[in-house]
């Protein structure tokens, strides 16, 4: 489930990405257009028009999630666009700048492609570079197409120092977010047992590290008593039903406490101890709530029982220490017959 919902996340990304960068560029191309028509330069309206067309063509790419081919697309487009440009309007109009921009963006575009190989971004740069350097040289001992004015060559310098910087900005942006969000989900799947998917014993050092006061808090230990004949009898599949189940009725009854599964079928119950709400009656109520239910799986129904070892916090304890003398507890309660809470 949780890959499914990566998946879906991976996809939303990308697809948000395309559409508002496929935007910006049309945008960007339509403002080409109409300043390259108020200068009269036929040639470069022409070139213009038809990258403008390409432009719309992206989408139907885009839509139908063709988005390494989008890419390949528009990253050529972008390249012969800037070649030409360049040559006709020369390299003052800074549409090189633009060659920069791309090197970020093949790199954004390996990260989120299916195989994440950097071979084609390193290609990708290697090529920028050689045509940065061929337009430079070409421009130094050639003249432009169009000898353009100064109020032009001041607003295409500043308009593509711009849209560059905010290129870079922007998909680094989305690219910090989306690994940021792929932190906070291993993080949270890293504190969350598969099974129960209630919190693991790694959540459960995260929840004390969280809690400024302590002085109130019971730390309880639990087991399921005989669970290794339920597994023996009914299966581990049966035994799996029960783990689950029990975590859900403890989580539901103790909802404003942390529940974890510790390990096997032993959990963890940590709370705060009040005169309002004794922990040992709440204690207590779980376990004749385990006591008094029936567990009905696969035509199977099961009867099963309890015993809870529980600890008031002590400063001179760590809580590896407060584990282990609960569970020590726990074992009084076992050997004394079991299903009860011992304190």
């Amino acid at each position: 489930m949780s890959s499914v919902i990566n998946k879906k996340s991976h996809y939303k990304t990308i697809s948000r990405t395309c559409y508002t960068a496929n935007t910006v560029y049309l945008i960007l191309h339509v403002f080409y257009l109409v300043l390259f028509l108020i200068c009269q330069y036929t040639a470069l309206a022409i070139v213009t028009g038809v990258i403008i067309g390409l432009d719309i063509l992206f989408y139907f790419l885009i839509k139908h999630r063709k988005y390494y081919l989008y890419a390949l697309c528009c990253g050529n487009q972008f390249f012969a666009y800037i070649i030409t440009a360049t040559l006709m309007v020369g390299f003052q109009a800074a549409f090189h700048f633009y060659i920069i921009g791309l090197c970020v963006v093949s790199f954004f575009t390996s990260y989120f492609s299916k195989n994440k190989s950097m071979k084609g971004s390193l290609v990708w740069v290697g090529l920028s570079l050689a045509i940065y350097l061929t337009l430079f040289l070409v421009c130094e001992f050639n003249k432009p197409f169009y000898a353009i004015d100064k109020w032009l060559e001041i607003t295409l310098f500043t308009t593509h120092a711009i849209m560059v910087f905010v290129f870079i900005a922007a998909y680094l942006m989305v690219f910090i977010r989306y690994a940021l969000s792929l932190e906070s989900k291993i993080i949270n799947e890293s504190r969350t047992d598969e099974l129960t998917q209630i919190s693991n014993r790694y959540g459960l050092f995260d929840y004390y590290d969280e809690q400024e006061d302590k002085s109130s808090l019971v730390l309880a230990l639990f087991d399921i008593d005989d669970f290794k004949n339920i597994n023996d009898k009914y299966g581990h599949v049966t035994g799996d039903y029960v783990l689950k189940t029990v975590a859900e009725l403890a989580s539901k009854t103790l909802e404003d406490c942390f529940v974890c599964r510790f390990g096997g079928e032993e959990f963890v119950i940590m709370m705060h101890d009040s005169k309002e709400n004794p922990f040992f009656d709440r204690l207590e109520g779980l376990r004749k709530t385990i006591e008094n239910e029936t567990f009905e799986f696969e035509g199977s129904k099961i009867r099963l029982t309890m015993t809870i070892g529980a600890l008031k916090f002590k400063d001179s304890l760590t809580l590896d220490q407060w584990v282990e003398r609960a569970d020590e507890k726990m074992y009084q309660g076992k050997k004394s017959g079991k299903n009860k809470t011992v304190i």
